[in-house]
């Protein structure tokens, strides 16, 4: 089954938008790069109500229903304003990670990895632990001191959480290699979850530090269920 949220559509056309205003966007104080775009997008989606849809016609009739409202398409052009000084005034004050050392290429680069936590008992997000990316039983080092891991979950980004692994070292250009992830979260009163998954991959020849909107590995959403929950027996 495949789900839409026709607002991360919506969002992703109406910042790429305002971004292709060069002038505009250095006057608020951005860089007008993909790295840039993708934090103002998840700027804006982390504060407006999602639109799911499972079929194409449904995509299409939701569409058409908001596109009629003007005042929907203001508000996300209002909001991605916000988030980009707010991004803008981030990048000025970030300081780089000084202990990440990038390798040579070729290297294989990771995409964003997205997800949700969901709370079985209730199906709202869940909020108030954090989740761990793991490899060989290890956290995976990020992309420097933004990208968190573990990650917070916290009701302002309604469960979701966002993992950009640092590159890894690849022996040859074309290079294929398989990466075997595991999710892992423990919450009070909640069954632990390790979610496994793994991203197969092709080396680079350059260190890719910039991030596109169509690199992002969605997992599915992931649930916690109540520790007193029998388990299902199967057969």
């Amino acid at each position: 089954m495949e789900i839409h949220n026709l607002m991360e559509e919506l969002v992703i056309d109406t910042v790429e938008e305002i971004f292709s205003d060069q002038a505009y966007i250095e006057q608020l104080g951005c860089t007008n790069t993909e790295t840039s775009k993708i934090d103002v997008v998840c700027y804006v989606l982390n504060r407006i109500p999602s639109i799911y849809t499972t079929s194409s016609r449904g995509l299409a009739h939701i569409g058409k229903t908001v596109i009629d409202k003007p005042q929907i398409i203001a508000d996300i052009a209002a909001l991605a304003n916000v988030g980009i000084r707010q991004v803008g005034n981030r990048r000025r004050n970030d300081v780089s990670d000084s202990t990440q050392v990038v390798p040579e290429p070729p290297l294989f680069n990771f995409p964003i990895i997205k997800g949700k936590v969901i709370d079985g008992k209730t199906f709202a997000p869940h909020a108030g632990n954090a989740i761990s990316l793991k490899m060989n039983g290890e956290l995976v080092p990020m992309h420097g001191k933004r990208w968190n891991n573990p990650s917070p979950l916290v009701k302002e980004t309604e469960g979701g959480f966002l993992f950009w692994p640092f590159p890894v070292k690849a022996k040859t250009i074309g290079e294929e290699k398989t990466f075997s992830f595991i999710l892992e979260l423990e919450a009070d009163g909640y069954k632990p979850v390790k979610h496994f998954f793994d991203l197969h991959l092709e080396s680079d020849n350059e260190f890719i530090n910039s991030t596109e909107l169509n690199k992002i590995f969605k997992i599915e959403p992931i649930y916690l269920f109540d520790i007193n929950e029998p388990e299902e027996i199967e057969g």
